[in-house]
């Protein structure tokens, strides 16, 4: 062990953090449930906007920020990262976003509101909301980046159990928590940032109050562990799985506390030193929808009695009839980061399914290889074939409450997986 401590100090690695709340201070729809009747009403937990700014020996640096929220838009991460950009000098491919998709936040996705059938008092909020997030993303990226200093780095990984395939009782699931510590100069716990694949809703669409199920729950537990350390959450390739079980605060917060525990067990060991220094590679990734139903097979779903068929229906008629353009395809960003040869960090923009981690672990397997979603943009799930095959809700169903125009092509699989090869190879 005395080995590893001093590998580490001869690393030269800098780290800094920063927090701050997000949570709204009114009213508004909460996000994720279409089944919700009603907005927010009041808060059990605080959100919060956290950041990690780390800085490897020959001065390269990364910016990763995550929100307790159910997603990072496409938009809004561009306009934050042009300001990294400007005001800091960190590039695009540098800087990752990624959302605990909790589904008791508030909605930050105007395209939702006709699907969700959000209240017109309530939809008006979005953009100022929205506006306000972009300025707390970068003033919580500049905290960090001003508190970085000397800092030894690890990877750590241990494993929590109650993430379960919910297509299939014996479908793929991944229950690994990665973990990757920074530790300062004088022995305390920095900064934690930790992952894990599954939903984070433990809580039910009956539940209206702001809080951050169970990923809020365990950075909480974590910070109180170790005081003055950040806890950050990273949401995994968790789109088909949930925890269980689930349908109340207490599940969630027992939830929390077993991935904390598991966080915390890992963190007691000497975990893996990182050396080296960072890699980074960024690219979005052209997805292609499927060719829209006929107009006839569209105006008779338009009448359908399954209101969510008949609401998208309406939509691209109303579409087509305004002739408003709609996207044959969609641009997914992936992107790479590599921590020396001891951490290997893939980031999906979307959902994608649990099959993708496993994929991605089998095939680069070496360092710790930690697959993120929610990454840098959330626009719906990103289906295996054998997802595809198999149909469903992550399949293409999920696409009635969304302004897509349609599911995607069979190509979708391949075409994310050629390019995460691509880019592991760039760094």
């Amino acid at each position: 062990m005395d080995g590893d401590v001093s590998q580490m100090r001869k690393a030269g690695w800098k780290a800094g953090v920063g927090a701050v709340p997000i949570t709204p201070r009114e009213s508004m729809w909460l996000a994720g449930w279409a089944a919700r009747k009603r907005p927010a009403e009041g808060a059990a937990g605080e959100l919060f906007a956290k950041a990690l700014a780390v800085e490897d020996p020959s001065g390269r640096r990364a910016l990763i920020i995550t929100v307790e929220l159910i997603a990072v838009s496409r938009e809004l991460a561009r306009a934050v990262a042009n300001q990294v950009q400007a005001r800091w000098g960190i590039p695009r491919n540098q800087v990752l976003f990624n959302a605990s998709h909790t589904h008791t936040g508030p909605e930050v996705r105007p395209d939702k509101v006709p699907f969700f059938e959000i209240p017109a008092e309530f939809a008006a909020k979005i953009g100022r909301y929205v506006a306000g997030l972009e300025e707390q993303l970068v003033a919580v990226g500049g905290q960090a980046i001003a508190a970085s200093q000397p800092v030894d780095l690890s990877a750590h990984r241990a494993q929590a159990a109650f993430a379960h395939n919910r297509r299939s009782p014996g479908g793929p699931v991944d229950r690994e928590v990665p973990v990757l510590k920074a530790t300062g100069t004088d022995g305390r716990v920095r900064a934690v940032l930790f992952g894990y694949a599954c939903h984070n809703l433990t809580l039910p669409p009956s539940f209206c109050q702001y809080h951050g199920d169970y990923a809020g729950v365990a950075q909480r537990c974590l910070e109180a562990a170790h005081p003055g350390a950040t806890a950050l959450f990273l949401a995994g390739a968790g789109a088909d799985q949930d925890p269980v079980p689930a349908g109340t605060l207490a599940m969630a917060e027992e939830h929390g506390r077993t991935l904390a525990g598991a966080v915390a067990a890992s963190l007691a060991g000497p975990g893996t030193p990182v050396a080296g220094g960072l890699g980074s590679s960024f690219e979005e990734v052209l997805l292609d929808f499927m060719p829209l139903p006929a107009r006839e097979e569209l105006e008779a779903e338009a009448h359908s009695a399954e209101p969510p068929r008949q609401r998208k229906a309406k939509f691209l008629l109303a579409a087509l009839a305004e002739n408003r353009p709609l996207p044959t395809s969609y641009p997914c960003p992936v992107q790479v980061l590599r921590f020396g040869q001891e951490l290997l960090l893939i980031a999906l923009g979307g959902e994608p399914v649990a099959e993708y981690a496993l994929k991605f672990k089998a095939e680069f397997a070496g360092p710790l290889v930690w697959v993120a979603g929610y990454a840098n943009d959330m626009f719906g799930y990103v289906p295996t074939r054998q997802v595809q095959i198999e149909g469903g809700y992550e399949a293409g169903r999920a696409m009635l409450w969304s302004a897509l125009p349609s599911r995607f092509t069979e190509t979708v699989e391949e075409r994310v997986v050629d390019t995460v090869r691509r880019l592991v190879r760039e760094t």
